[in-house]
């Protein structure tokens, strides 16, 4: 995952007391990315010599390829490259390679400011951390097998040593964060909250709906039965051929025969092989054909089976599977919500400010990085191509 240092200080939080490090407990919410990506490209030094190479950045004393800046993001080059054109995919590359070029600076700050605040004594500490995170992951994700974790590493070009130095890098960032930006949040007030509550509180709301299951026998698709076994069709033969396959379907569920199976057998719909279910739906939000459909589910109570309904092209039978009866929000029981948005929103500035300090002081090469980014949109294309299709 990208950016994970800003997750980190909610993740991993860890506070120094008595210059020692120990866990606590965390009440801010997870921020995003955006605080990253919002701090401006200031400050930045040419190189002196013009030695750097074009596909390397230099940040103060770490330096990043091209190839690197995608290596946490291989997953989602890679389905890029295989779901979209190819100037979809060129398109894909040039944006997102921007965004993560300016992650990539921030986190290398981020990192170097952290190990610079760390007390020499809680290096162990922050040691034995990453290992037992290490152990957690080869436990919970490969039943304790370490070498299948190391063989999944090596398909993607890492090892355990990249894994325990990213984990290191995130819990520093996250203690560093910790104290420079969850420290200096004040709580809420109830203005503050209340005007929150009127920028969001429409998003909040759910409407009432139902899982709905359906059985759909349509006219036109026994047309060309009809039309193949008379010899002189009746004008109303394929709504006939309709009414008698959905009234044997009603007849199946009245004999107790599950609603999946007859509506898999007898459904002309597009979910009869998912056994007619719609999952959730609420009114007005399907096609026209549907609306006397999703009418009747609503006068049913859960579990309850429709009559049949005939329409002008066909025959429903309606199953309603759950009810929900949404969600109309008040402020009072939006607080957790609204406190959320709060944290998030003023972690995400302060990050960015202090991103943009750090920026200010440091020495980052080369000055202008437009030839950076196109060489980091070239390594996209080669590490996209090398897997193929």
């Amino acid at each position: 995952m990208r950016v994970f240092w800003i997750m980190a200080f909610t993740s991993f939080g860890l506070a120094l007391v008595g210059g020692c490090l120990k866990p606590v407990a965390s009440t801010a919410p997870t921020t995003t990315t955006k605080s990253a990506k919002s701090a401006p490209p200031s400050a930045i030094e040419s190189d002196p010599d013009g030695t750097t190479p074009v596909d390397r950045l230099q940040v103060n004393a770490k330096s990043i390829t091209a190839e690197d800046i995608w290596q946490r993001d291989l997953d989602e080059l890679r389905k890029a490259a295989t779901t979209k054109s190819p100037d979809q995919f060129r398109s894909f590359l040039v944006q997102h390679s921007a965004n993560i070029i300016r992650d990539r600076i921030a986190e290398t700050l981020l990192a170097q400011e952290s190990e610079l605040r760390l007390p020499a004594q809680a290096n162990k500490q922050v040691d034995d951390f990453v290992a037992t995170e290490l152990r957690k992951i080869v436990t919970t994700r490969y039943d304790g097998r370490q070498r299948r974790y190391e063989k999944e590493l090596e398909s993607q070009g890492r090892s355990l040593d990249d894994v325990r130095a990213d984990l290191r890098r995130d819990i520093m960032i996250g203690n560093y964060l910790d104290q420079e930006v969850k420290a200096k949040i004040d709580e809420p007030t109830r203005a503050e909250l209340m005007a929150a509550y009127a920028e969001i509180s429409g998003s909040l709301r759910r409407p009432p709906r139902r899982r709905m299951s359906l059985i759909d026998v349509r006219w036109s698709t026994h047309a060309s039965t009809v039309t193949a076994t008379s010899t002189s069709p009746q004008p109303d033969g394929p709504r006939q051929a309709a009414r008698t396959k959905v009234q044997e379907a009603m007849s199946k569920l009245h004999s107790g025969e599950n609603f999946a199976t007859v509506a898999t057998r007898f459904s002309d719909g597009l979910h009869a092989s998912e056994g007619g279910s719609w999952g959730w739906v609420t009114k007005g939000s399907v096609r026209e054909r549907f609306d006397p459909a999703v009418e009747h589910l609503y006068t049913l109570g859960a579990g309850e089976v429709s009559q049949v309904i005939e329409t002008d092209g066909g025959y429903f039978i309606v199953r309603c599977d759950e009810i929900d009866a949404g969600h109309e929000p008040d402020f009072e029981s939006s607080q957790p919500q609204l406190k959320a948005r709060y944290y998030s929103d003023q972690s995400n500035r302060q990050v960015a400010e202090l991103v943009e300090k750090l920026r200010k002081k440091a020495r980052i090469i080369p000055k202008n990085l437009e030839r950076f980014h196109r060489a980091v949109v070239d390594a996209g294309q080669r590490l996209a191509e090398e897997v193929g299709p």
